[in-house]
């Protein structure tokens, strides 16, 4: 049985994709699609030595993200969308437990606890909370950078959450987005108009919001 499809999107990823797919050879029930846009290294040469079976959709030209995120998509088995940025390692049982998350009728989207190499949580980057003029007029003004702990900042990158628990959020990184395929679906997927890279995740999850999907 099919659990879902693990959708890994690269461009010149050769330096991390291996141990990325080498996590997930123990997942057993997940189908892994990678496309890959137009690098110009090794990355889909590198792809196929670890030892794990991948669809591999080569694209002649970047066509963004969000586009091949849909294109991956479309291939994709099972009811769970798990997106993962190239540079990920998967924790044990991780693909699993996001999957069993999704199994409450009211969830549309589930994202893990991202760690940096040395174990720590990577706050600010993991889930942030939708962004508001004022947070966006903190960032374009520098004001993050010289007053890191403003009021905008810390609500806007979730800096006052407790990470130690599952609880509903606003966004989480589609570094690492499960979604329930009836809820992609529902909303036809991410806006291509997002290119080549930035806000798509925002913009999904904003969405899935407002047609009564919750997200943890």
């Amino acid at each position: 049985m099919v659990l879902g499809t693990v959708i890994i999107v690269t461009h010149n990823s050769r330096s991390c994709i291996r141990a990325c797919l080498q996590a997930l050879v123990p997942f057993q029930g997940w189908k892994v699609v990678m496309v890959d846009n137009n690098s110009t290294d090794d990355t889909i040469q590198e792809a196929g030595t670890c030892g794990l079976e991948v669809l591999t959709l080569s694209n002649s030209h970047n066509v963004g993200f969000a586009s091949a995120v849909n294109q991956a998509a479309k291939a994709a088995e099972g009811d769970v969308l798990m997106l993962l940025n190239p540079d990920t390692i998967a924790a044990t049982g991780s693909l699993d437990k996001l999957a069993d998350a999704l199994r409450a009728d009211a969830l549309g989207a589930a994202g893990g606890l991202l760690q940096g190499a040395e174990g720590l949580p990577q706050k600010g980057f993991t889930v942030r909370r939708l962004p508001t003029i004022g947070s966006m007029l903190a960032e374009v003004l520098l004001v993050n950078r010289i007053w890191p702990r403003n009021p905008w900042n810390v609500r806007y990158r979730c800096l006052d959450l407790d990470y130690e628990k599952p609880q509903e959020v606003e966004q989480p990184a589609g570094a690492c987005l499960a979604v329930k395929r009836q809820a992609w679906e529902a909303l036809s997927g991410f806006d291509e108009g997002f290119f080549p890279v930035w806000f798509e995740d925002v913009d999904f999850c904003r969405r899935l919001r407002d047609k009564g999907w919750k997200i943890v």
